[in-house]
């Protein structure tokens, strides 16, 4: 992944090219946005290097139209990177390792930053044993699982990465929040075709992207989620307040969301359920994230040219599907991400209005200026 150049920040105001939609969006050439979060970042003390990293994250979540998980987060980062809850500099202390595993403990730090470099381990460690499986404790939120596994993708591996998160979910058949809509994500690498990158949280929506339909003001789709007596709403203030969002499949998402928590928080011998905080509560307080990540070595089970020729042939078959009703084109898991990074790449990351106010504001109290006229 390229990494941003460290901005000059002696100009003490940023020139940001935005240009308005005619639906109250703006959109900001790909390099601009990243230089601006890396700005951000290093002004309170995040090494540029990290920041980077940061950055990387939160903008190809925009590019992949992932908006819950992109720019929208950088502003609750900045705080609590100024309040304690985040650490600038991300430890990466190695509690116990094996030929083929680790466990890490992050010190509190960036939980991109962090999950970035497991992933990283893991890939070196599968190089030489087949896997490398890392777990990581005490971090903070982390953003979009896509972002990792996309890391194994490019190395000829499989990725697989999952996280736990604060209680906002009960469990299956209660009321009490113990847990929340955890993401699974996977990647496989092909030859012909995108790569399939599977990446998703495990209730009928996340957490940020029902408060992104808040900050548009939008309704939810039936079924994402009930108020606090667990009676289903399409208002989306509902997750602020007592309401939870309901998991995929019933009793089998919920099974799913178990067995990510258990890797991420239990496993790793972190934090689990109410033990964790919210992002945007208690910003002085660390979240205490786990995370873990796995990447399997194509090359130890079979040749690596023929399994993603074998990738490409299973694809064809699917996409020569005969269509059902209502449907005018079979998409691969994450196919349709690409496309939109494609585009948004070469047009401009789409970030809504109040993202980018709030985006401007931060940075004023940060001693930033930012000039966003097109």
């Amino acid at each position: 992944m390229s990494q941003p150049t460290r901005p000059d920040t002696s100009d003490p105001v940023w020139k940001l090219p935005a240009v308005p939609d005619d639906e109250g969006n703006y959109r900001i050439p790909f390099e601009d946005l990243r230089g601006l979060v890396v700005k951000l970042l290093t002004t309170v003390d995040v090494p540029p290097e990290d920041a980077a990293i940061v950055a990387e994250s939160l903008v190809l979540a925009d590019a992949r139209g992932m908006n819950s998980h992109g720019v929208l987060r950088l502003p609750v980062y900045l705080k609590r990177l100024r309040e304690g809850g985040f650490k600038p500099t991300s430890a990466f202390d190695v509690v116990s390792e094996t030929p083929g595993t680790a466990l890490i403990d992050g010190g509190s730090g960036l939980g991109s930053v962090l999950t970035k470099r497991a992933m990283d381990l893991a890939i070196e460690k599968a190089r030489t044993n087949g896997i490398g499986a890392v777990g990581i404790r005490n971090s903070n939120h982390n953003g979009e699982g896509a972002f990792y596994v996309q890391q194994a993708v490019a190395k000829d591996m499989i990725g697989i990465a999952t996280t736990n998160g604060s209680p906002i979910m009960p469990v299956w058949g209660g009321k009490t929040p113990l847990t929340g809509p955890l993401p699974i994500s996977i990647g496989v690498p092909t030859a012909r075709h995108r790569p399939i990158v599977l990446d998703a949280a495990l209730g009928m929506s996340s957490r940020g992207k029902i408060l992104y339909y808040a900050e548009k003001g939008m309704e939810l789709p039936d079924g994402w989620l009930v108020d606090a007596e667990g009676r289903p709403t399409r208002d989306p203030n509902w997750v602020r307040n007592g309401g939870w969002i309901l998991p995929v499949g019933g009793h089998k998402g919920w099974g799913l969301i178990l067995a990510c928590e258990i890797l991420s928080g239990i496993l790793t011998g972190g934090a689990f359920g109410a033990e964790l905080t919210n992002l945007y509560d208690d910003l002085d307080t660390p979240q205490r994230n786990g995370h873990f990540v796995i990447a399997l070595n194509i090359a130890a089970f079979t040749d690596v040219a023929s399994f993603k020729q074998r990738m490409d042939d299973y694809i064809d078959i699917m996409k020569a599907s005969e269509l059902a009703p209502g449907f005018e084109q079979i998409f691969m898991p994450g196919e349709i991400e690409f496309l939109k990074k494609e585009r948004q790449i070469a047009e401009g990351i789409l970030l809504g209005r109040k993202v980018l106010d709030e985006v401007i504001a931060t940075a004023k109290e940060l001693g930033v200026e930012i000039d966003a006229a097109s």
